[in-house]
């Protein structure tokens, strides 16, 4: 099985490299990013895995036995399913909340050949369905794996002043019950916040 992520944000920034490195770390030689149109982010994703500037839907549009993980879908991924696919899409996206569908529309909808299945109710992120996905590899029903759904982040900036941060996504939990995130998350998402705050409301479109 061949993991592809559908690279769809408009750029790259700390925040979902450290999505896209969780993937690579769990799947090794067997990611793919697709999507990726600028060199600068190609080289950025060069050491995590193969890169393509073509989407998915052209790369394997005569491809069968794929899956694309939809939280939309209706269908639950199976184990027996999984081990019979040839390839499983993952899209790179930072979620909405509520959630916008983007999945569906950019990639389910575009790839008539391929079954859109979920990992549960629940929108995960692009390193939790990593996770999640692997599970269900190595023999895991779906509701065998334990999540909780939302995770505050916080950290005390002076005596006066704490900041909280609460992510609207499920994660998933290893056998331990520990909630299963990449290396220095929570740093990561706390610098990067209040700069994507700022850039909102300058109306900066761009939000790396």
């Amino acid at each position: 099985m061949i993991v592809i992520v559908e690279h769809l944000e408009p750029c790259i920034n700390k925040w979902l490299l450290k999505e896209y490195e969780f993937v690579s770390t769990i799947f090794k030689n067997r990611i793919i990013f697709t999507n990726v149109m600028k060199e600068r982010d190609r080289v950025l994703l060069q050491n995590l895995g193969l890169t393509y500037s073509d989407s998915v839907v052209k790369l394997l549009k005569d491809v069968d036995n794929v899956i694309v993980l939809d939280p939309n879908a209706d269908k639950e991924l199976s184990v027996d399913e999984l081990k019979s696919s040839r390839y499983v899409v993952i899209g790179g996206i930072m979620g909405d909340n509520p959630p916008k569908g983007r999945t569906r529309l950019l990639i389910t909808t575009k790839m008539n050949n391929a079954k859109p299945r979920n990992i549960g109710k629940h929108q995960f992120t692009i390193a939790g369905t990593a996770y999640v996905l692997r599970q269900i590899e190595l023999g895991k029903r779906i509701n065998e794996i334990k999540y909780i759904f939302g995770f505050k982040i916080k950290r005390r900036l002076h005596r006066d002043i704490e900041i909280e941060i609460e992510l609207p996504y499920a994660f998933p939990l290893d056998e331990q019950g520990n909630i299963v995130i990449p290396k220095n998350y929570e740093d990561i998402i706390l610098s990067y916040i209040p700069i994507y705050e700022t850039m909102i409301l300058a109306s900066n479109n761009d939000m790396c």
